[in-house]
This record gives C-alpha cells, sequence and structure tokens, in this order.
C-alpha cells in the first residue's frame, strides 16, 4: 500500500488532446503510472499517478493544461476473484468510503488498483 499523488487533468474532448497530454509530461521525463479518463460532452477528466509529480505538476502548469492534485491509496493485490471485495470490506468497515477506483496494471499474480477514497489516512492504516 502506498499513498500517492493524483493529478487529474481537464481536456478537450477533441483529437489530439490525450497526445498533447502524454507529450508535456514525456518532455518532462515522466512516466504515468496510472490513468484512467472519464467524458463528458465537451471535456474530460484524466485522473494520472506518476513517476514524479512535482515534475509532472510544472510541466503541466507551463503548457497551459488545467489540473487538480489529490492524495489517493495505491494498492497491491492478489490477482483474484476476491481480492477486490476484501479491500472495499475492510475499508467499510473502518468506515472509509470509496470514490472511485482504476487499475494501475499489474504483473503476474498482482494487480495494482488506484483508490480514492474519503479518508487516505485510515485507508492506508486499514490496508497495511
Amino acid at each position: 500500500m502506498e499513498k500517492t499523488t493524483q493529478l487529474s487533468v481537464a481536456l478537450e474532448n477533441k483529437p489530439g488532446q490525450l497526445g498533447r497530454m502524454c507529450r508535456v509530461l514525456a518532455q518532462a521525463d515522466v512516466n504515468i503510472r496510472a490513468i484512467s479518463i472519464s467524458d463528458a460532452a465537451d471535456i474530460s477528466a484524466v485522473r494520472l499517478c506518476v513517476s514524479n509529480p512535482a515534475a509532472a505538476k510544472h510541466a503541466l502548469r507551463e503548457s497551459g493544461l488545467p489540473f487538480v492534485i489529490q492524495e489517493v491509496v495505491m494498492v497491491e493485490v492478489p490477482d483474484k476473484p476476491g481480492a477486490l471485495e476484501d479491500v472495499a470490506v475492510r475499508l467499510g468497515e473502518a468506515g472509509v468510503n470509496i470514490n472511485y477506483i482504476y487499475s494501475a496494471g499489474g504483473a503476474g499474480d498482482k494487480a495494482v488498483l488506484v483508490l480514492g477514497v474519503d479518508d487516505v489516512a485510515v485507508a492506508g492504516q486499514t490496508l497495511r
């Protein structure tokens, strides 16, 4: 379990915008560790966990791309049925609400999840 910084970038929902954002981050030598995109009519919300949040913030700010910062929890779980249930039940019993989840990939028999929760500190203690 790891607390990490998530950047949520607002992109115009039109061709080329995701490529532009990725280019800005790549030129700043920032690797995307996890990504989720939710679209609306005109704007897409891109949630990112990156290798260097400070460099990403600077690069995004310099490029004029609007973003907000949030602390999230990144947790490695067994890649098997019931793993998410275990996390959800434990957090629920601790009184932590899960606002959203997305995958950060994984390898072998492990999966990595990013959780946006209402109490990062309690979630961190619960999932250790």
